[in-house]
């Protein structure tokens, strides 16, 4: 993506002119160029400036492609994990339902004057 200009602020600073006697103020011809050359100065920096940027962000965005296959690949792992939780939901539903049914046989065999721990 390289821009391949013809002038830089050097080539407009170094430029020399050939006139003739009826040709143009040189000293209108200097400051006009005075202000090209600083605007190529800027230009070039500016674009610069903007390579950088734009490698830096390159540099950012593979970052972030590397983390985010490393999340994806997490994720992943989690997904195959929690699958297994979801058949277990029912046996989980289940086992809490005999335990209170547990419970409430131990109430009724205290309250019938039975220590549900002692029996054999």
């Amino acid at each position: 993506m390289d821009i391949k200009l013809r002038l830089d602020a050097n080539k407009i600073y170094h430029k020399e002119f050939t006139g003739t006697k009826p040709g143009y103020d040189s000293l209108q011809v200097d400051t006009f160029l005075d202000i090209v050359i600083k605007d190529y100065e800027s230009f070039e920096l500016y674009l610069k400036e903007s390579q950088k940027e734009i490698e830096d962000l390159k540099n950012r965005i593979d970052l972030l492609k590397a983390s985010l296959q490393e999340l994806q690949t997490e994720n992943a792992s989690l997904k195959n994990k929690l699958s297994g939780i979801a058949k277990n939901a029912d046996a989980a539903i289940n086992n809490l339902e005999l335990l209170k049914r547990i419970s409430a046989l131990e109430k009724a065999l205290a309250k019938a004057g039975i220590n549900p721990t002692a029996i054999n």
